[in-house]
C-alpha cells in the first residue's frame, strides 16, 4: 500500500504508512530484544515498588537480564541463577513468573516489605538452594509444593506473616541444613522426618505450634473433652468468708509491699552485676545451632550461656567483616566466635560460609562447627587453631623458642595447596575462594595450615568458565585480571597461592616497604627479577645457606608460574600438590631431612643429587 501510495505522489498519505511502519518494527524490536527471563523478571519489577531505583538499569531493550542490578547468569548458558535485592525497601508483591527461571540457585529478598502470599509455581525452582525471605510481610500459607524443592540447603522466612501449617512434604528436604520460621503465625503439627534436625530456635514466634517434643515445642495431643452432664442443675453453694474485711484488707497490702521489695532487690541486683562491656548480645529471637559431629561439641544452651560471657579480652582478630573471639565452654575443646559486622557484605558472606564450610570437609579447611543467627548480630563458630595466622608466624613477634624451619615453611606451602586443590578439583560445584591470603591460613601446634574465610568465596557450575562478582580479597594477592575485570576464576585463587609461596621463601610481605621504589608489591618485584634469571635472590639468605638448591629451586619455579600476568600460564592446584610431593617422593620430608648437596665450583651454586629432574610447571 505505502508503494503504491509513492507510486501515485501521494504526499498526505505517503509519511502515514512510513510512520506506522517504523513504529511496528520499533515495537516489534523491543518485543523481541529481552529473553524469556527478562519478561519474567519485568513483571516481577512492574508488581514492585522501587523508592531507591535498585532495578531502574532493568531495562527491556537488554537481549538478556544478566548485567542488570541483582542479577547474576550462568557464564556459558547465560541463564538467570541468582537473585539478590535485599535492603532495598522493595514493596509490593512476588510475581508468579518468576518460576519461570528454572535454573535459579539463590533468591534473596531478605529486608523489604514484601507482601502477600507466596505462588504455589515456587515449586518449580527445582535447582534452588537458597530461598531467604527473611523481614517481609509476606502472608498466607506455605504451599505443599515446596516439598520438591530437594537440593534446597538454607530457607529463611523468619519475621513475615505465615498462617497455616508447616506442609508435610517438608519432611522430605532432606538437603536442608538452615531453617528459620521463626516469628509467624503458624499453626498445627510440625512434620518430623528431615525437621527432626532443627532445634526450637526454627519456630520460635509461633504460638500454635506443636510436636517434635525432642525439641522443646508442646505435644499437639486434643484438650480432654468433658462430658455433658444431664443431671439437676444443684443450686450454688454459699460459703462464709474465713477471713474478715480488714484481714484481706491487710494481707493484700503485705503481700504487695512484698512483691514490691521482691522486685526492687532484683532490680538492684542486676544494676550491680550489669556489665557495660558486653561484646555479644543475642536479642530475642536468636537461635544457635551446633553441628553434633562428635561428643565434644556443646549443646545449643551451653553455647548460649557461654556467649554471654565474652568480654573484648578475648578478641584474637579482627577482619573485614568481624571479629574473632576466643570462646571456652566447659570442658569442651576451645572455639573461635566470629561476630559478623551488621552491613549488606556481612549478609552475604554469612550466606556464602554456610554455603560452601557447611557441607565441605577436608583436613586443610578450618572445620565450622555452628551458627548463630539473631535479629542484632550473626555469628560463626569455628574450631580454635592455637598456631595463629601465617601472617603472625612470618611477620609477627617472634617467639625465641620457635624457628621457622624449612621443614615448617614446605608443610604449610603443601596443606595449602593440597587444601585449594580440594576447592578447585574435589567439590562439586567448585568452589573459588577469593581471598587466599596469609591472614587467613590459620595454623594449629603442628604448624599444619587451614584455609579459612570464606566469606567472598563462590560456587561455580561444571558448564561456568567464570564468575562475575564485585572485586574483593586482600592487596597484593589480588590477580590483576580479577581485580580489572572482576571475572573470578581458579586461577585468581591460584595467583594468590604463589604470593603465599613467595612470603614463605623471602620472609617478606606481600606488600613491603622495603622492595624497590619501583615495585608495589612482592609479585611485581620477583615476576621483574626472574625475567632477568635473579628470582633466587629474593629467597631468605638463611634458607640458601641451609636448605637444598634443587628445593628452593622447585618452589621458586612454582611460585613464578602462580603469579603470571597470563592466567592461562598459572598451573592448576592438583598440578602444584602432585609437583610438590615429589620433595615427600623423593626423601625429602617435611620431617626436615634434607638432600644431600655439592657445590658447583664453576658458578657457585648449589646443585642437588636429585632422583628426579625439576619439574617444568608450564607443562601442566
Amino acid at each position: 500500500m505505502v508503494i503504491m501510495a509513492l507510486k501515485n505522489g501521494s504526499r498526505s498519505t505517503a509519511p502515514f504508512f512510513v510512520m506506522t511502519l517504523l513504529l511496528l518494527a520499533l515495537n516489534s524490536r523491543v518485543s523481541e530484544a529481552v529473553n524469556s527471563e527478562g519478561k519474567a523478571l519485568q513483571d516481577f519489577k512492574l508488581r514492585l515498588e522501587d523508592p531507591v531505583g535498585a532495578l531502574s538499569n532493568w531495562n527491556d531493550s537488554d537481549i538478556t537480564p544478566c548485567k542488570w542490578n541483582g542479577i547474576v547468569c550462568n557464564n556459558t548458558t547465560k541463564v538467570v541463577t541468582l537473585i539478590s535485592l535485599p535492603f532495598f525497601n522493595l514493596t509490593g508483591v512476588l510475581s508468579p513468573q518468576l518460576a519461570n527461571l528454572k535454573h535459579l540457585e539463590r533468591l534473596s529478598l531478605q529486608n523489604n516489605n514484601i507482601c502477600g502470599s507466596m505462588p504455589p509455581a515456587f515449586s518449580n525452582f527445582t535447582s534452588l538452594r537458597v530461598l531467604n525471605l527473611r523481614n517481609n510481610s509476606i502472608t498466607g500459607s506455605i504451599p505443599e509444593s515446596f516439598g520438591k524443592l530437594k537440593n534446597l540447603r538454607i530457607l529463611d522466612m523468619a519475621n513475615n506473616k505465615l498462617e497455616g501449617s508447616i506442609p508435610e512434604s517438608f519432611s522430605n528436604l532432606t538437603s536442608m541444613y538452615y531453617l528459620d520460621l521463626s516469628n509467624n503465625q503458624l499453626s498445627g503439627r510440625v512434620p518430623e522426618g528431615a525437621l527432626l534436625r532443627f532445634n526450637i530456635s526454627s519456630y520460635l514466634g509461633n504460638a500454635d505450634l506443636c510436636g517434635l517434643a525432642s525439641v522443646g515445642l508442646p505435644s499437639c495431643s486434643p484438650p480432654p473433652v468433658l462430658a455433658p452432664s444431664f443431671g439437676p442443675s444443684s443450686p450454688p453453694v454459699t460459703r462464709k468468708p474465713s477471713l474478715s474485711l480488714v484481714q484481706i484488707v491487710l494481707l493484700s497490702v503485705g503481700l504487695f509491699l512484698g512483691f514490691k521489695f521482691i522486685i526492687a532487690v532484683i532490680l538492684i541486683m542486676r544494676w550491680v552485676r550489669k556489665d557495660n562491656h558486653i561484646e555479644i548480645n543475642l536479642g530475642a529471637g536468636g537461635k544457635i545451632v551446633m553441628f553434633q559431629g562428635g561428643a565434644n561439641v556443646p549443646t545449643s544452651k551451653e553455647m548460649l550461656r557461654a556467649l554471654r560471657l565474652i568480654r573484648k579480652q578475648h578478641i584474637i582478630g579482627e577482619g573485614g567483616f568481624g571479629v574473632v573471639y576466643k570462646l571456652q565452654v566447659n570442658e569442651h575443646p576451645t572455639l573461635a566466635v566470629k561476630k559478623l559486622k551488621s552491613c549488606l557484605e556481612s549478609e552475604r558472606s554469612f550466606e556464602n560460609e554456610l554455603d560452601t564450610l557447611g557441607t565441605v570437609k577436608h583436613r586443610n579447611l578450618v572445620k565450622l562447627k555452628g551458627f548463630c543467627s539473631a535479629p542484632n548480630v550473626k555469628l560463626l563458630i569455628y574450631d580454635f587453631l592455637p598456631g595463629g595466622n601465617l601472617d603472625q608466624l612470618l611477620h609477627g613477634e617472634k617467639d625465641e623458642n620457635v624457628v621457622i624451619d624449612w621443614p615448617i615453611r614446605y608443610r604449610i606451602a603443601l596443606g595449602v595447596a593440597r587444601g585449594l586443590s580440594y576447592l578447585h578439583h574435589g567439590c562439586d560445584p567448585r568452589i573459588i575462594h577469593g581471598d587466599v591470603s596469609s591472614t587467613n591460613i590459620l595454623l594449629d601446634t603442628d604448624f599444619q595450615p587451614y584455609l579459612s574465610d570464606f566469606g567472598l568465596a563462590k560456587l561455580v557450575n561444571t558448564t561456568d568458565t567464570h564468575v562475575t562478582v564485585t572485586v574483593g580479597g586482600t592487596f597484593g594477592y589480588v590477580a590483576p585480571e580479577f581485580a580489572k575485570s572482576g571475572k573470578a576464576t581458579e586461577k585468581v585463587d591460584v595467583y594468590s597461592y604463589g604470593v603465599i609461596l613467595l612470603e614463605l621463601l623471602s620472609g617478606r610481605r606481600a606488600v613491603d616497604e622495603n622492595m624497590p621504589d619501583d615495585y608495589t608489591n612482592l609479585a611485581g618485584w620477583v615476576r621483574s627479577l626472574h625475567s632477568h634469571g635473579n628470582a633466587i635472590d629474593i629467597v631468605d639468605k638463611n634458607l640458601r645457606d641451609s636448605v637444598a638448591g634443587v628445593e628452593l629451586d622447585l618452589l621458586l619455579e612454582v611460585a613464578c608460574h602462580c603469579i603470571s600476568l597470563n592466567p592461562q600460564d598459572r598451573p592448576q592446584m592438583n598440578k602444584v600438590v602432585e609437583t610438590l610431593e615429589i620433595l615427600t617422593e623423593t626423601g625429602m620430608t617435611p620431617s626436615g631431612t634434607s638432600v644431600r648437596t655439592s657445590r658447583d665450583t664453576s658458578d657457585g651454586s648449589m646443585r642437588a643429587h636429585f632422583k628426579y629432574p625439576l619439574v617444568k610447571l608450564s607443562s601442566l
